[in-house]
């Protein structure tokens, strides 16, 4: 199996997690601004870091990775889960935090995403 389309699927989904993160951020943000038309996009941009998490550990999986990057994908994409769960509840005391946490998850698996080494054959 040739492991470079699937090294690049897992970088693709890492910064895909970065910026739609940072995205949610933003969101956020113009929602709490007044504008209620954002919290919608919120919610699908949302969707969007949950698939990108999903793509990340199902890569890492097909490619082997060291279960210490299959671990840390999982938990991101756990963790995601979560923070939907909270957002449609509005736990915001825990939404916030957590988003804070999912950002530095998503430095993580896009760190991880481009140090990552295989043999490409």
């Amino acid at each position: 199996m040739k492991k470079q389309p699937w090294i690049w699927v897992l970088r693709g989904a890492g910064v895909l997690f970065l910026l739609t993160v940072l995205g949610q951020a933003l969101l956020a943000g113009l929602f709490v601004t007044g504008d209620i038309g954002f919290l919608a996009m919120h919610e699908v941009n949302g969707s969007i870091v949950g698939l990108a998490a999903m793509v990340w550990v199902a890569a890492a999986l097909v490619l082997r990775a060291p279960r210490r990057m299959v671990l840390v994908g999982l938990g991101a994409f756990l963790a995601t889960g979560a923070q939907i769960g909270l957002g449609h509840a509005r736990g915001l005391q825990l939404h916030i935090p957590l988003g804070v946490l999912l950002f530095g998850a998503a430095v993580a698996l896009t760190t991880m995403s481009f140090a990552y080494r295989a043999e490409l054959t």
